[in-house]
Formats: structure tokens, C-alpha cells, sequence
């Protein structure tokens, strides 16, 4: 099949890039139009920006609806009647060949009402909408009966969405198993395309001195970078509690945890807790522009996550700026670093865990200088092999077409 016309359904924006979902979209906007296809974007509107449509990249452009947030069923009736109008503005009066659904409820109103106003329909799977809500949410914040309603109503509406489509794609083996197991979806149906980083961006720093000095961090401290939610599912407690046992071995660690979210407060209390001022420090949201001089300025990522990591953008973000990445043997991650260097994956989320990785590693970095030049080597040939938009829009196209050609034979 020939380059075609897609359009993108998302809770997101591609046009203002804030965390891991945008940067899917817009990678994957850019790359099917770099492919041929004709790309038209759907997605709600984002808070504090309310225009009805914005344009990015040169000549794409997104049609945004609003939504209500003054209760749960007003979000969702709203998002219904919303997404409906703007994936008909995104269709541009044709009728589209496939379509690609990024979020449950961005695609629920088109795909229930406007089903065969497409040849076919995808569903791209970051996380399973129901985990992720309550990975973000403390029960205690909310009546248990909200809590239960608004999980419940996540996965239903997910599963209703997903079982319209003629194909789901995943960013991992993990996330294959997931949705086989919670929505019942056939193995043939489920196709593992891995998520992918700008190379071109994301590069090696060529004067890391000089990054460190852009961030104002020290030349001579051994710095951890971790770039998350502050949300439980992101293990950061446990992190903390590995810096601190790692403080005598190596007194010169300092530890940046960049993010924003509800765990913040805790994080604070545990680093004062444990006399940890002048060794983890908590920068606040970190811009898209700056992520890579993070990075670049680390010795080492680490990705403590203790559950739910459905691919791990940060981990191959990292690899691409040259900096190894210390991980747990969480969701995806051991997929992306056991074909690095197996002592990269620590023996378990808690903090001993954690900690023991960290000496190891600190440990082979003192006792051979040129050990984290080969680490770095070996990450970004990971990541040149098997992690560029360029191979990850060439095999969502091709899933594309064949969601379109078994469209067709029906």
C-alpha cells in the first residue's frame, strides 16, 4: 500500500511538548508525514493554551476540542461531543484511511460514532489507563468509591475503544503481555513496535565540562540524574533511601531528580530526614530544551521505577546522550538494558538493591577509566539499531497498511 491519509486521535498536544505522550505524537506526525502520508491531528485542547487549532513543524497542524473539568462524567461527556468535531476538521472532508488512536477517551466519541467514517482504526498503547490512574492517584485523596469508579471506568472505556480496533500497537514485550492479559486481545493483533528518540537531538555532549557549568552542577562530584512524575510507581523513595546508603562510599554523589507531582513534599521530608541536603536535589520540571544537557552532565541515569514501566523513554534518551543508565528489573527496561550490560539492571526495586547497583557501578568506573566509555558505545549503538524514529514510523507504517488492507478484504 502506497503512502496514505492518517489522522491522530490524543489527550495530548504534539504542538506543546511537555512529558513522553507528546513527544509519541509529534514523532509519529512527523514521521508518517516524512514517509508520504497525508497527517491530520485531533487532540484535546491543552490547559491555558485555548485555541482551536495550532500548527507545528512547518505544515501540520492539530484541531483541538475543550472539555469540562468540573466533575468526571462532565470530562467525559464533553471529551465525547469534543473529539467528535475535531476529528472531523482533522479529516479535512475525506474520509481518512486509517486512523490512530493515542488515548482511550480522545478516540471513544469517533470510533463509537463515526466508525466508518475511516477505512480502518489503530490503537496505540502507551499504558493501560486504568494502571497509570492509579499509579498517579492516593486512594486517600479521594472517596474509595470514586477511586474504584474512575479505574473502572478507565479500563472499560479503554477496552471498548481497543476491541474496535483492527490492530493494537505497543512499545514493548511487556506491554504486549498486558494488554493480551487485561483485554483479552488476540497475539496476532498485537503488534511490539519500540518507542524511539530524536538522535539528532539527543547526542552526546562534546564538552561535558561545559554542560556541567551551563547547569551550574560541580565538575568533580559524581552526578545521578533521574528525569520523572513524582509519583509513587517511579520508586523515587527508594532512590533517596540507595543515596544515602551510598554517601559514605562515595561522599562526592549528588543526585538530581527532575519532575514535578504529589510525592514532591515526601521526597523533601526523606531528604531532610536523612541529611541528604547537599547530595539529592529535587530542580522541579525540567523543559523539553534542556533535557539533554541533563543527560549529557550525568555520570549515571537511574530509573528506579517499582512498577509500570511500559517502555522507558527516559532509559534510551540517556543511552542517546552517551550516559549509561542503571535500571530495575521493571516492565520493559530489562528489554532495552540486558543487551547492554546485565550489571546495568539492579537485583530488585528496593533500595538495598538500588544501592549495591550504584556501587558496582561507581566501583568499575574508578577501577577502569575507559569502562564508562565503553558502556556509553554500547548504549548509543543500542539506540542507533533499534530506537530511531526512522525505524519506528517505518513499522507503524507498515502496520497501518495492513490494518487497511484487512479493511478492505472485510
Amino acid at each position: 500500500m502506497k503512502p496514505a491519509h492518517v489522522v491522530l486521535l490524543a489527550e495530548v498536544s504534539a504542538a506543546r511538548v511537555i512529558g513522553g505522550a507528546e513527544r509519541m505524537l509529534r514523532g509519529q506526525a512527523e514521521g508518517l508525514r516524512k514517509l508520504g502520508w497525508q497527517v491530520g491531528l485531533a487532540v484535546r485542547e491543552p490547559q491555558g493554551d485555548p485555541h482551536p487549532q495550532a500548527g507545528f513543524a512547518g505544515d501540520l497542524t492539530e484541531h483541538r476540542y475543550s472539555v469540562r473539568r468540573t466533575s468526571e462524567p462532565a470530562y467525559v461527556l464533553s471529551s465525547l461531543q469534543g473529539s467528535i468535531g475535531a476529528f472531523e476538521r482533522a479529516c479535512g472532508g475525506a474520509r481518512p484511511d486509517v486512523v490512530v488512536i493515542h488515548q482511550a477517551v480522545a478516540g471513544l466519541g469517533p470510533i463509537l460514532r463515526r466508525r466508518s467514517s475511516a477505512g480502518s482504526w489503530v490503537y496505540l498503547c502507551l499504558s493501560l489507563a486504568h494502571e497509570e490512574y492509579r499509579s498517579r492517584t492516593d486512594p486517600a485523596s479521594v472517596s474509595r468509591l470514586r477511586y474504584v469508579a474512575n479505574a473502572a471506568m478507565r479500563r472499560w472505556c479503554e477496552r471498548i475503544v481497543m476491541r474496535r480496533c483492527a490492530s493494537v500497537v505497543v512499545l514493548s514485550e511487556f506491554m504486549k503481555q498486558r494488554v493480551q492479559a487485561v483485554h483479552g486481545i488476540p497475539e496476532q493483533l498485537v503488534h511490539v513496535i519500540p518507542g524511539a528518540v530524536d538522535i539528532e537531538r539527543f547526542v552526546p555532549a562534546g564538552d561535558p565540562a561545559g554542560v556541567r557549568r551551563q547547569l551550574k552542577l560541580p565538575a568533580d562530584r559524581t552526578v545521578l540524574v533521574t528525569v520523572r512524575n513524582l509519583v509513587p510507581r517511579m520508586g523515587l523513595e527508594q532512590f533517596v533511601r540507595a543515596v544515602a546508603m551510598v554517601r559514605d562510599e562515595a561522599p562526592g554523589i549528588l543526585a538530581l531528580i527532575g519532575g514535578e507531582g504529589p510525592l514532591r513534599v515526601e521526597l523533601e521530608r526523606l531528604i531532610q530526614r536523612h541529611g541528604l541536603e547537599d547530595h539529592v536535589r529535587l530542580p522541579g520540571f525540567i523543559p523539553e530544551e534542556d533535557l539533554p544537557k541533563y543527560y549529557q552532565a550525568a555520570d549515571l541515569v537511574v530509573m528506579p521505577t517499582y512498577e509500570l514501566e511500559g517502555f522507558g523513554l527516559v532509559t534510551v534518551e540517556a543511552l542517546a546522550c552517551g550516559t549509561p543508565v542503571v535500571g530495575t528489573p521493571v516492565g520493559a527496561t530489562p528489554e532495552i538494558l540486558q543487551g547492554i550490560d546485565p550489571a546495568l539492571l539492579t537485583g530488585g526495586t528496593q533500595a538495598e538493591a538500588i544501592a549495591e547497583s550504584l556501587r558496582t557501578m561507581i566501583r568499575r568506573f574508578r577501577a577502569r577509566p575507559g569502562e564508562r566509555a565503553e558502556l556509553s558505545a554500547k548504549g548509543l549503538a543500542a539506540v542507533r539499531a533499534r530506537y530511531t524514529w526512522d525505524r519506528h514510523c517505518a513499522a507503524l507504517a507498515d502496520v497501518l497498511a495492513d490494518a487497511c488492507r484487512r479493511s478492505g478484504r472485510r
